[in-house]
């Protein structure tokens, strides 16, 4: 076994991983299962865990990460249901791809992947126009949901980064004009995608992100911020102008909040304000450690029976079968006020990590927005696509931080 491991060149094996990894990231589900698994079993293969102790003691986002990990896992020793805490953390345990990626990825390397990563959207995109235009379909899906590979909220969200990496190159200057042509050809082709499907949460992303990207490149005053907002009403305008389903998913928000005040909450904004209810209804009773990782179902059915706020039948019944369609509010109720603050340290150490190269570090910032916001709607790391999309960038950014810090394990 030893000289079978001694004859693997682990350098060209995880470049290579890491560009089918980032190529095949929006395209396919079962690369998604298959690509973390793999690269944290050569992560143990290679050894060198000396290094990698080092590493971890002198890096605080790789310390928080695994504080966060650590108590989540933790939780399932209060967690009545088991199953169904062992479901859940399978997630959290694929994050140890993101140390595989980190200590293995060379800082010459990373652009490439990152080119992977958007030359698979463009196809994925091109896949997706072709159902828009109902020239093709995929799982009997076609204009109505033009998303390819995976559920129209989280292919949003790739849309919604993508668009957001293109746009901070354009208002860089670190590209050639022609460059910037091209990107912003493919930005628009890109922002259009987002506003054919019918993920609101990427949409709303990208109209904030916007306004951070911009503060990146341009001196933070009002008239950036002008500049900032004006650029989102452009992008909301042409949106709501020219795409119909844009139109279709507002006018349908309309009539949700306008549901809402008749007291109906059967739609899919009513139901996630919903769950704030119910959220408040547990946390007032397991308010530090929550009632543990596998158990949110169980808690939802429990607090509706002592209090129904009101719903409709079919509104109680729904609630506890889900998730509580905000990752903010889900840790709340799995791991308590204990297990937020150690997800807000993350983001925190997330923030202040340190990286040399300023278009990475940026970029770093922009993931950071986007998941921060479509946390308000969408559990984001109970999704393997949207998991997998944070994994794959937080190896990046951490590997160029380890690099800034030059304690890079080679």
């Amino acid at each position: 076994m030893q000289s079978i491991i001694e004859k693997i060149n682990f350098e060209k094996t995880y470049f290579y991983s890491f560009v089918v990894f980032a190529f095949l990231l929006p395209l396919s589900r079962a690369s998604n299962s298959f690509f973390p698994l793999f690269l944290i079993l050569l992560f143990l293969l290679k050894g060198e865990y000396k290094s990698y102790i080092n590493s971890f003691k002198d890096n605080a986002l790789s310390q928080a990460i695994i504080l966060f990990i650590a108590f989540a896992t933790l939780s399932l020793s209060w967690s009545n249901n088991i199953i169904n805490g062992l479901d859940f953390m399978r997630f959290y345990w694929q994050w140890f791809a993101i140390f595989a990626i980190a200590f293995n990825v060379k800082k010459e390397q990373i652009s490439t992947i990152i080119s992977a990563f958007i030359l698979g959207i463009f196809i994925s995109e091109m896949l997706s126009y072709g159902m828009f235009f109902d020239l093709w379909k995929f799982h009997g899906l076609g204009s109505e949901s033009p998303s390819p590979f995976m559920h129209h909220i989280d292919y949003s969200v790739y849309l919604a980064f993508s668009s957001l990496i293109l746009l901070n190159r354009i208002l860089s200057n670190r590209y050639s004009k022609k460059e910037k042509l091209f990107m912003a050809i493919f930005f628009v082709s890109i922002a259009t995608n987002l506003f054919i499907n019918k993920g609101r949460t990427g949409q709303v992303g990208l109209f904030v992100s916007i306004i951070l990207v911009v503060m990146l490149h341009y001196r933070l005053s009002f008239k950036t911020f002008i500049i900032s907002l004006a650029l989102v009403g452009v992008v909301f305008s042409s949106a709501y102008t020219f795409s119909s389903q844009f139109q279709k998913r507002v006018s349908v928000a309309q009539k949700d909040f306008d549901k809402m005040s008749n007291n109906n909450y059967l739609s899919s904004i009513g139901r996630r304000v919903a769950q704030y209810y119910v959220t408040d209804d547990i946390f007032k009773e397991n308010p530090i450690i929550g009632v543990g990782v596998g158990d949110w179902r169980d808690a939802s059915a429990k607090a509706l029976e002592k209090d129904s706020h009101g719903f409709s039948k079919r509104v109680v019944e729904l609630l506890p079968m889900t998730h509580f369609h905000s990752q903010y509010l889900n840790i709340l109720v799995q791991s308590g006020l204990i297990g937020l603050a150690l997800f807000f340290y993350l983001f925190y150490r997330y923030v202040t990590l340190k990286i040399e190269d300023d278009e990475l570090k940026e970029l770093s910032l922009v993931l950071v927005s986007v998941y921060m916001i479509g946390f308000l709607v969408e559990p984001l790391w109970m999704k393997q696509f949207t998991n997998v999309l944070f994994i794959l960038f937080s190896g990046l950014f951490l590997g160029a931080s380890l690099h800034s810090s030059e304690k890079k394990v080679i």
